[in-house]
């Protein structure tokens, strides 16, 4: 046999070999299936949200996350709405006022807006180039923000202006929570704790909370008796309104990050997925049966003795008080 002859013999058995592999791989291929995709798309809460803070009023509730990510429900978390703030914002805390306006922080400095139960919103920038952390109504309905370098913002016109004023203290307020229209308490950095009694006019700050400690949360039930929770598992307890402190013990190293209280129940949420309780003693662990991983960082009572709350990857979860409570009646 030439040398022609086997080449072309070599060449046809290379060409039905290929054509072989392409047909058994043609045949082995799973066609792409891209429903499930397309389903998840069109979800209101997806997997790939990271929900930073969630606030409640009435039967409305908005939580907010980073890229921009507004989900909002006005039949008490029967159904939800998906929106997305073109900018990316990067929401970090969230307030609701007594007249129904939902107020956004955001990272970058923003403020967002909404007067029809998160319908619609409206940007609002905020003084100052310092970082904010957290923000607040009061019972007149001011909107007041807290950040680095001991700032506190407040606008009394619904968000329209604002007024800045800073202690001019290297101190990151972390926290702030209004009685009346009056007084309030700040919680920061290095265990810093401030009240006022004139509306902000005047801050005093409070003797310091232990360990320099760094508070992510505070919650006080009236001028004297309060709790404030943060790094390292850590709750801190007070009965005198700030003056001396007590370290309720959590058995557990996780950051806590948020406190709140309804049905007469305290609870606070923390990394690993992790929920407290109160029990008037100390703190025990929330068996919630939810495969969490991550943390569960907001937190909000909602009406029917119900909680909210809120975290990554998409978590946007109601428990009731009694389940939480490990009430099996």
């Amino acid at each position: 046999m030439n040398n022609n002859k086997i080449t072309n013999l070599s060449r046809l058995a290379c060409g039905s070999l290929l054509a072989v592999a392409v047909l058994l791989a043609s045949g082995c291929e799973s066609p792409l299936i891209l429903d499930e995709v397309e389903k998840a798309l069109q979800s209101p809460i997806r997997r790939t949200d990271n929900f930073q803070a969630v606030s409640a009023f009435q039967q409305n509730i908005v939580a907010v996350g980073s890229s921009g990510v507004i989900l909002t429900s006005q039949d008490d978390g029967t159904t939800w709405q998906r929106q997305q703030i073109p900018s990316w914002p990067s929401f970090l805390d969230i307030t609701s006022c007594a007249a129904g306006l939902f107020a956004a922080l955001a990272f970058e400095g923003e403020v967002w807006l909404s007067e029809d139960n998160g319908v619609t919103w409206n940007l609002s920038k905020l003084p100052t180039e310092e970082a904010p952390q957290a923000i607040q109504c009061d019972p007149s309905g001011n909107l007041w923000v807290v950040g680095s370098f001991s700032t506190v913002s407040i606008s009394r016109d619904g968000g329209a202006n604002w007024d800045l004023s800073s202690l001019d203290e290297d101190i990151i307020f972390t926290d702030i929570q209004f009685f009346d229209n009056r007084t309030a308490y700040i919680a920061g950095e290095f265990g810093s704790l401030l009240k006022t009694a004139d509306a902000g006019a005047n801050w005093e700050f409070m003797p310091p909370m232990p360990d320099e400690f760094y508070p992510q949360s505070m919650y006080f039930e009236d001028l004297n008796r309060g709790w404030i929770a943060g790094l390292g598992g850590v709750v801190l307890a007070t009965d005198d309104g700030g003056e001396t402190w007590e370290t309720q013990s959590t058995g557990t190293l996780v950051t806590l990050y948020t406190l709140a209280k309804s049905n007469g129940q305290l609870f606070v949420t923390g990394g690993e997925g992790s929920i407290f309780r109160y029990d008037g003693n100390g703190w025990k662990p929330v068996d919630h049966g939810r495969p969490f991983r991550q943390y569960l960082r907001g937190i909000e009572p909602l009406s029917e003795h119900r909680l909210i709350v809120s975290g990554p990857a998409g978590v946007l979860q109601i428990f009731s008080i009694g389940q939480l409570a490990g009430d099996t009646t």
